[in-house]
């Protein structure tokens, strides 16, 4: 099981450039790249809506225990709209390959410190030497990727 969820993990990250080449060619048919990021975000909301009536419609129609939670947790919507507004503005400017070699570096950087200090309730999973190695080497492709 956990092989098959390696699987498909990588293979949701290897839509996202699918989604980023979309996204941009969206933006330039609508007008640019910020309302090609909200048509994207309109497509998805609409998904998310389907896809919780079907599948969880009492979380759907009972949000009190979201209201209660902490002010950060909403950070992400925010901090999701920045990454697709951005990447779609980006994709126009320089080579996917490039974009997403820098995107994948910055989420393994700040994916260690995340789990090092356990930041935003993460279970802490502690910095070592092979991790530090791993990260640097994906610095070493961003490099070679940009030459």
């Amino acid at each position: 099981m956990k092989y098959v969820l390696m699987l498909i993990t990588f293979l949701v990250g290897a839509i996202i450039p699918v989604q980023a080449v979309l996204n941009a060619r969206l933006g330039r048919q609508t007008g640019g790249p910020l309302m090609g990021a909200l048509m994207s975000f309109c497509t998805g909301t609409l998904c998310l809506l389907i896809l919780n009536a079907g599948v969880n419609t009492s979380a759907l129609l009972s949000l009190k225990p979201a209201a209660t939670a902490p002010w950060y947790i909403w950070l992400g919507g925010f901090i999701g709209a920045i990454f697709v507004g951005y990447i779609t503005w980006v994709n126009q400017q320089q080579s996917f390959a490039l974009t997403f070699s820098l995107v994948v570096s910055g989420q393994i950087f700040i994916s260690l410190l995340i789990d090092h200090f356990g930041l935003f309730g993460a279970a802490v999973s502690t910095i070592t030497l092979e991790k530090i190695i791993g990260a640097t080497l994906i610095i070493g492709g961003v490099i070679l990727i940009k030459k």
